[in-house]
């Protein structure tokens, strides 16, 4: 009789337990999109200024207008609530449009240079946001997964959530968005 007590209370302990560490990445998983999708807002303001920029030093008008092309449809999927794949490959999209822009002006000038700059220094945070974020989705999807842990992801309501990452083939990546 107490070797089940034992065991029942072992195994309560345990479930406990996973339920805790799963909460935890849970949060964490959260944190890290909240900050991924700060650095993408932060990237749609910065994108008018690059643009203008774009328009005065006289820049091919085919890519610029991708690149508002690239953003509205970037917002439309952000504002549905699409899912993070779909959002994925509409901001890869953008960032597609964006270094199209930016690389087709090697020699440009400060007033284009500075948001350019910016937008680059924006991305590199977006791709270490993305990597931050699908580490903690992915090791929430494991846990939830887990023999060990899918009980207690099961008791605590935790549904694995999706990797922000492109569905879409890379080379589909860079073909042009009507604008």
């Amino acid at each position: 009789m107490t070797c089940v007590a034992i065991v029942i209370a072992v195994g309560a302990v345990l479930v406990l337990m996973g339920a805790r560490k799963i909460k935890a990445r849970q949060e964490t998983a959260r944190a890290a999109l909240a900050l991924l999708e700060a650095e993408l807002e932060h990237r749609r303001e910065v994108i008018p200024e690059l643009v203008r920029a774009a328009v005065a030093a006289d820049l091919d008008r085919a890519s610029i207008n991708q690149l508002v092309g690239a953003r509205s449809w970037s917002s439309v999927v952000r504002e549905n609530d699409f899912d993070l794949p779909r959002r994925a490959s509409a901001e890869n999209t953008l960032s597609a449009a964006l270094y199209e822009v930016i690389w087709s002006a090697p020699g440009a000038t400060w007033e284009f240079r500075r948001p350019a700059d910016e937008l680059d220094t924006i991305e590199q945070r977006i791709v270490g946001a993305v990597r931050v974020y699908n580490t903690h989705a992915d090791a929430l999807v494991r846990l939830s997964r887990s023999p060990l842990t899918a009980l207690s992801a099961r008791l605590a309501g935790v549904e694995a959530p999706d990797l922000f990452v492109d569905s879409v083939a890379l080379d589909a990546v860079r073909t042009r968005v009507p604008a």
